[in-house]
């Protein structure tokens, strides 16, 4: 999932969100992970299969490896 693909799918759940405020987006399956400038401290993870668009984890900016296996690994401990 691109940034343009993040903010269609915040928008369409009632997120005010431009390509700009977003450092660095990436997917796993059905999962989103979004860094934003108003949050540099966190990476937040999102399902994508949730009509609300609810935050379900957050990790530490710093330690977060964006590669498929970390996501996978991510995706894998919230379940």
């Amino acid at each position: 999932m691109n940034k343009n693909d993040a903010v269609q799918w915040l928008g369409n759940r009632g997120f005010d969100i431009e390509v700009s405020d977003i450092i660095r987006c990436g997917s796993y399956k059905d999962h989103l992970f979004l860094h934003q400038k108003d949050y540099p401290k966190e990476v937040e993870m999102y399902c994508l299969r949730d009509m609300y668009g609810e935050c379900i984890d957050g990790f530490n900016a710093k330690t977060f490896e964006w590669n498929q296996a970390y996501l996978k690994k991510k995706v894998e401990e919230v379940k």
